[in-house]
């Protein structure tokens, strides 16, 4: 939510001439309020007649009565803060100090007698006490509670022509906060009209004076009965399946909508829950973040020399962005496009700090002397090796390319960073690799094989992470549709039944790093993906994200092309799956074959040139490399994908 630039109020105004003289002013303001408090408990004790037989008394007290309050206000910072910001920590403050002062003048009540003072202070009636506690409290709160009526009431701000009245799905803390800030902020332009919310228990009660409406799908009918032409989704913790649950229905309610950050960027402190955007295809897959106990993968990275291949990727981009959070003492980034390791360079180095500790390469991972002088200059500790071909029909049009890329250069890189020292290699790998169809897929899965290997009785710590489609990312099939919707279709599917495992950026680095710091050599980990959504379904979300119906955007079906699967599958046949500490992270066991067969192969790769070599190569190597059959949209049956119980607790 971006707020309208703010104009000083009146009080405002007042305020800031006032500041230099703050303190002072507040606290002879609150000698004020405890003298006037003291002196009218005293009248309202005796009903506005004090006997002359009290009035010493009255006297004598009252100077030890005010000095008291006003010391006890100094410790619980009554002048201190911002009387336009007073809220719930303020009224507490004020409670308990005074209720501080008030159990000391009762104790000295009590004590009298023993410090002598029985016939001057003990004969003092105790209700004055009590009466002078309550007025206190009620004036300084008031006054406190005044001064920021009056400054949102007088506050002139930038009206819009037209208020839109908006209704709040999820009438829970998040709910309460979004209410509370558009109540404060006109200029926003937008009037609550009412909560909507699936518990029953809330129903009819009211948050802030607004009712709270039910469930959340009646939106049209509540939408028509408020007079609401917008909806806010204010749920930071829903899943991704529950928030297409909700758009669907207040897309059938012709409704636009926003929504607040997920859970895991509020807690990171990146966003703040007022800021309000539009929901985006991230929004459809939200889970809730696991971390391993402690913070392992700061210390991992911290300190450390790290390169990373492919940085100028949607993968290594992110690689870098989070790595860099570790502190490491240098990050080498390896990319040979220079349009993309200019972008990444300038995200990361927005800092003097930050840009000192970056080295900006412009080098081919299949430039073996390159790489060489490149590693013999850095001596990095960490190798992340992000850099692929990653596209499944163009692999299978250039399949020595992908080989040469995908699995020779891998091998290479690996060689290159055991000779020069590095103590723990990363190697970025897909879902695809798992019973591969594709070109792109086998040469992944051959790149394992590889590393394997080399790094079978080796002292560099290997690991390799596989996951599936990262969502949004550089030639996936979310930046396709959102084209072809901007260009007013068609959206061209493959085929109705073709599903996809499908991940946020930000959430499989995450997972990446933390498999790092997990892996001790030599482990293939797999990420928890969550549920496999057909591409259908995400194409018909995106449709109702771009506020456009099924009618006004077609979905066409062109079917499967060469190398495509019905579905991605997350373990190969016979392979074992081992549980690790953290819930959404897994180890598999891959069969291997024998060394000799490796150098063997490796040498007939090296020589190969044509695309039949190639694909033959491959076929020798990956046992599991399947030939794609053709599928006809119409006549291919539905088939369902793997599933993989991920434990929520389990042991390494």
């Amino acid at each position: 939510m971006t707020a309208a630039k703010n104009h000083p109020s009146a009080v405002d105004a007042l305020l800031l001439r006032l500041a230099p003289a703050r303190v002072l002013i507040l606290f002879l303001f609150h000698a004020l309020v405890f003298s006037g408090c003291y002196a009218f408990a005293w009248l309202l004790r005796f009903e506005f007649a004090i006997p002359p037989e009290f009035l010493h008394i009255f006297k004598w007290s009252f100077p030890i009565v005010v000095i008291l309050q006003l010391t006890i206000g100094f410790f619980f910072g009554f002048y201190r803060g911002w009387w336009r910001y007073v809220g719930i920590a303020d009224v507490v403050r004020l409670a308990f100090g005074l209720s501080t002062a008030a159990a000391l003048l009762l104790g000295g009540w009590y004590a009298g007698p023993a410090l002598g003072l029985q016939e001057r202070f003990v004969k003092s009636p105790r209700g004055t006490i009590l009466i002078d506690w309550a007025f206190a409290l009620l004036t300084l709160f008031g006054t406190r509670l005044l001064i920021r009526l009056g400054r949102d009431r007088f506050r002139p701000a930038q009206m819009p022509q037209q208020e839109r009245r908006v209704l709040i799905i999820g009438a829970g803390d998040a709910g309460e906060t979004l209410a509370r800030e558009i109540e404060h902020r006109p200029q926003l332009g937008m009037k609550v009209v009412g909560f909507v919310d699936d518990h029953r228990a809330k129903f009819g009660s009211h948050i802030r004076g607004i009712k709270v409406f039910g469930p959340i799908e009646n939106i049209g009918e509540l939408a028509d009965a408020t007079g609401a032409d917008e909806a806010l989704i204010a749920i930071p913790s829903a899943s991704g399946q529950r928030i297409r649950e909700i758009i669907h229905h207040l897309a059938e309610a012709e409704l636009k909508f926003k929504t607040m950050p997920g859970i895991d960027q509020l807690v990171s402190g990146r966003v703040h829950v007022t800021q309000l955007r539009p929901v985006d295809v991230e929004d459809l897959l939200r889970r809730t973040p696991a971390q391993l106990p402690g913070d392992p993968v700061r210390e991992l990275f911290r300190g450390k020399r790290v390169l990373i291949t492919g940085a100028g990727g949607t993968i290594g981009a992110e690689l870098a962005a989070q790595v860099m959070q570790f502190e490491p003492e240098r990050l080498a980034l390896v990319e040979r496009s220079e349009f993309a390791l200019y972008q990444v360079r300038k995200r990361l180095g927005q800092e003097a700090a930050q840009l000192s500790r970056l080295s900006s390469n412009l080098t081919d991972i299949r430039d073996t002397e390159a790489l060489d002088e490149l590693m013999a200059r850095e001596r990095p500790h960490i190798v992340l090796h992000a850099a692929a071909h990653k596209h499944v029909p163009l692999g299978e049009e250039n399949p020595a390319e992908y080989l040469r890329n995908n699995a020779l250069a891998t091998r290479t890189l690996a060689d290159i960073s055991l000779r020069h020292g590095v103590k723990r290699f990363v190697l970025i790998s897909t879902d695809k690799a798992i019973n591969p169809t594709s070109v792109m897929g086998a040469t992944k899965r051959a790149a394992e094989i590889l590393l394997l290997d080399l790094l079978r009785d080796a002292p560099m710590k290997l690991t390799i992470v596989r996951f599936g489609n990262v969502i949004g990312s550089s030639g996936s099939v979310v930046p396709l549709f959102i084209e072809q919707i901007a260009a007013g279709g068609p959206i061209t599917v493959t085929h109705p039944d073709v599903t996809r495992y499908f991940i946020r950026t930000s959430e499989a680095i995450s997972l990446v790093l933390q498999a790092a710091a997990l892996g001790d050599g030599g482990q293939v980990f797999m990420l928890d993906m969550g549920e496999p959504l057909k591409i259908v379904d995400l194409a018909r979300d995106l449709i109702r994200l771009s506020n456009h119906t099924e009618e006004e955007i077609e979905i066409a079906f062109t079917g499967l092309r060469p190398g495509e699967k019905l579905f991605e599958e997350i373990r190969l046949e016979g392979e074992s799956i081992h549980p690790t500490i953290h819930p959404q992270i897994v180890v598999t066991e891959c069969k291997q074959p024998r060394g000799s067969e490796v150098e063997q192969w490796i040498r007939r790769a090296a020589a190969a040139s044509t695309a039949e070599e190639a694909r033959s190569l491959m076929h020798a190597l990956v046992e599991e490399f399947t030939a794609p059959m053709p599928a006809a949209p119409a006549a291919a049956p539905a088939a369902a994908p793997s599933t993989l119980t991920f434990p929520v607790t389990a042991e390494a």
